[in-house]
């Protein structure tokens, strides 16, 4: 079992509907994205440590901590850009060598904005992965009618993804151990042996999963022991809710109506 997947099947949060999970992490998603307050993001972001707090039981596993630090670090590159590069009178200025980067006001604003998004955004979609097992997110997806056959495909290609990278890692270490990184010509060459390596035991180890459910009498469909919780009216209503209640926040706080 996978470092996520223990989490979500150790969550309190676990429980809960996984399509009313999904949806309210959207709205949380949506709302701040369309969102032009700071105060929006910032107020989804908040639910979003809160919920995620208590899905993780109030401990930031490694795994958590890591997702949540690069994708703020990813951001972070973005935001400072957007600062640098948008219009408007300079506010602060920072000299890098022979260089002064300014920052505008107009970019100061708008790179916080953009900071406040991103981060809201990880961590309302944290909450939703580290509550709700993969098997729940397949059974979410044939509850509203999608395809089963994308169902499954999702649960195959989460679990065969790991495997793979798994296994690439385990290369990677035995590549180093006989030096094989050892300047840019081996690193290349080691890369390209890897990555033959990785396509055709892929391919192999696809024909004997193939193989294994067929003599499983796999008939198109994984079975979900303890079935998720259904989606209640309470939790159709929650999501709506959420997201009236922020754009709300923001059209008295800007005067504006966004779409």
């Amino acid at each position: 079992m996978f470092a996520m997947d223990e989490i979500a099947n150790s969550s309190p949060a676990k429980s809960w509907p996984p399509l009313g999970k999904l949806l309210l992490a959207l709205s949380l998603l949506i709302v701040s994205l369309v969102s032009t307050s700071p105060a929006v993001p910032l107020a989804a972001l908040v639910i979003g440590i809160a919920l995620l707090a208590y899905s993780t039981s109030f401990r930031f596993p490694k795994i958590i901590a890591l997702a949540i630090l690069d994708g703020v670090a990813v951001v972070a590159v973005g935001v400072l850009i957007i600062a640098a590069v948008t219009d408007g009178a300079p506010a602060y200025v920072l000299p890098l060598g022979p260089w002064d980067v300014a920052f505008t006001d107009r970019g100061i604003d708008l790179a916080v904005l953009v900071l406040l998004r991103s981060i809201a955004g990880i961590s309302v979609m944290l909450f939703f992965a580290t509550s709700t097992p993969i098997s729940h997110m397949a059974h979410a997806m044939r509850s509203v009618r999608l395809p089963r056959e994308l169902a499954e495909l999702v649960i195959l290609v989460y679990r065969y993804s790991f495997l793979v990278l798994e296994q690439s890692e385990k290369m990677f270490v035995a590549a180093r151990c006989r030096l094989g990184t050892k300047g840019l010509k081996n690193s290349l060459r080691t890369f390209s042996m890897i990555s033959v390596g990785m396509f055709t035991r892929s391919v192999d180890a696809a024909e004997r999963s193939q193989t294994a459910l067929h003599c499983r009498n796999f008939k198109g469909e994984f079975p979900v022991y303890r079935p998720p919780a259904r989606l209640t009216a309470g939790w159709a209503l929650l999501p709506v809710v959420s997201f009236a209640a922020l754009y709300i926040v923001n059209l008295l706080l800007t005067g504006k109506v966004v779409i």
